[in-house]
């Protein structure tokens, strides 16, 4: 057993030191839909993708092996969303730490595909309705994201689909009506950004 965990560990160790390792800065734009991916695209194309939309802003880094890599991530990212409910429009912040965790292949030596999980965890949130009060919210959420970039020289270009393994939401009361609403805080998302390799 011990000779088996030093043969993997000495075979981790040489992948390691064959690995091209980059780290960089990235940042862009979110945009949440509830409708399908080509509606939100169409949204966004005639500017009116205005009910839920964002920022990320954050670290990366990059482990290739010949054309293969891993690109573990660490950002903030923020979401404004205008919803309506019994009590009335009102709009909803709310602030994430993500963390995605992408492996992919490069193509035609510029291009990349990947994909992986984002790890999450809400860091605040507020609501622009008076009189009312949280009755329970997720603060956690697993996500998964698929994507396809371009480097051009030190410059990285991305554009990514994001979409929930699980529902992360926060249900609100009325003080004055007792009634109960929710809203959806980490809907399926388009996210356009770019970065820059040292």
């Amino acid at each position: 057993m011990k000779r088996n965990f030093l043969i993997l560990f000495l075979l981790a160790v040489s992948a390691t030191s064959f690995a091209q390792v980059k780290f960089g800065v990235k940042g862009g734009m979110a945009f949440g839909y509830s409708g399908s991916l080509k509606q939100t695209v169409t949204n966004i194309k005639e500017s009116n993708a205005k009910n839920s939309i964002g920022w990320h802003a954050g670290l990366f880094g990059r482990f290739t092996i010949v054309k293969w890599f891993i690109q573990p991530e660490i950002y903030f990212s923020s979401m404004k969303t205008d919803l309506n409910s019994s009590e009335g429009e009102f709009s909803a912040n709310y602030n994430r730490l993500d963390i995605p965790v992408l492996a992919g292949t490069k193509i035609l030596g510029i291009g990349r595909l990947y994909a992986g999980p984002v790890f999450s965890t809400t860091l605040s949130e507020k609501i622009s309705l008076k009189n009312i009060r949280k009755t329970d919210t997720d603060n956690f959420s697993l996500a998964g994201q698929l994507g396809a970039g371009v480097d051009i020289f030190s410059v990285t270009f991305d554009v990514r689909y994001e979409f929930g393994f699980n529902k992360t939401q926060t249900n609100f009361i009325s003080n004055n009506t007792e009634k109960e609403f929710k809203f959806e805080k980490r809907p399926n998302s388009l996210l356009v950004s770019v970065g820059y390799k040292f």
